[in-house]
């Protein structure tokens, strides 16, 4: 059996296993009565709870990403709100992006929870866990970030946005991984801070960004 939290409700804990679970073995590789198990309930309390597998899988990516993608609009609403007459500041539109998703890495850490892990293995798998159960939660947020992006950035192409901001989000993703992982070789021997973290990835998706305008005239 896994350990969890007792504070934890019988849907959280089962939750919270499946992620664990998810991450280790995969998502093929694990079956509700591994989960079940681990998490020290019986096989008919975990169906009753999620119908399913596939209705815990949505669960456990629920959990994370839709907090983060809500704190990301709530920011990139409050930029338009202060900006409604003028394009928004490139770093702060990134900003808004990148935070959120550091500040979760930050508290994952913390607990030990291996979102990072299963997010990486569910990219790496079969492209139909990720259509069904990942990209459905960021398609009305990345048009939001598309348009902002385009209006920060003058003279980018809808093409040239859609592949910058997917190498901003790529390299958001293996920084996050690269900063929650203790035995990487060459890791310097100083930790980053989340906020120093945030700057610099801010910092380099913008020189990206508007590298996308300046290569044009190369």
């Amino acid at each position: 059996m896994i350990n969890a939290p007792d504070k934890l409700s019988t849907k959280e804990r089962i939750i919270q296993v499946a992620e664990r679970l998810f991450a280790d073995k995969g998502l093929d590789g694990t079956s509700m009565r591994d989960i079940a198990d681990a998490a020290g309930v019986n096989l008919a309390s975990a169906n009753y709870h999620f119908g399913s597998k596939d209705g815990l899988i949505a669960a456990v990516f629920q959990r994370q990403i839709l907090p983060m993608n809500a704190e990301r609009l709530k920011l990139l609403d409050t930029l338009e709100a202060a900006s409604p007459d003028t394009p928004l500041e490139l770093e702060r539109v990134l900003e808004a992006f990148i935070r959120p998703a550091v500040i979760q890495a930050a508290e994952s850490r913390r607990d030990n929870k291996p979102f990072l892990r299963l997010m990486g293995r569910c990219l790496s798998e079969p492209s139909a866990y990720s259509e069904k159960y990942v990209y459905p939660h960021f398609t009305a947020l990345i048009k939001r970030f598309y348009t902002a992006v385009g209006s920060s950035v003058p003279g980018l192409s809808q093409e040239e946005v859609f592949w910058l901001v997917g190498f901003v989000a790529g390299a958001l993703h293996f920084a996050l991984h690269m900063w929650s992982t203790e035995n990487l070789p060459h890791k310097p021997a100083r930790p980053l801070g989340a906020e120093e973290l945030v700057a610099r990835l801010t910092a380099f998706a913008a020189a990206g960004l508007r590298s996308g305008v300046a290569g044009k005239t190369l």
